[in-house]
């Protein structure tokens, strides 16, 4: 399994989770869910880029 596909696969069990204990009713959680999945997969990658371009 590469990195990105462990990433996506973490994302998509985290969000659901933190989405459940955070909101309430099925509209918001979805929303959440939404929210922190693109937020996990958005800064892992941009902090690889990162990390890629100032590292060499």
């Amino acid at each position: 399994m590469s990195h990105f596909a462990a990433l996506v696969l973490f994302a998509a069990l985290v969000s659901p989770a933190f989405a459940c204990l955070m909101r309430e009713g099925w509209a918001a959680r979805l929303r959440f869910t939404a929210w922190a999945f693109l937020s996990f997969v958005g800064f892992a990658v941009g902090i690889g880029w990162i990390m890629y371009l100032a590292g060499g």
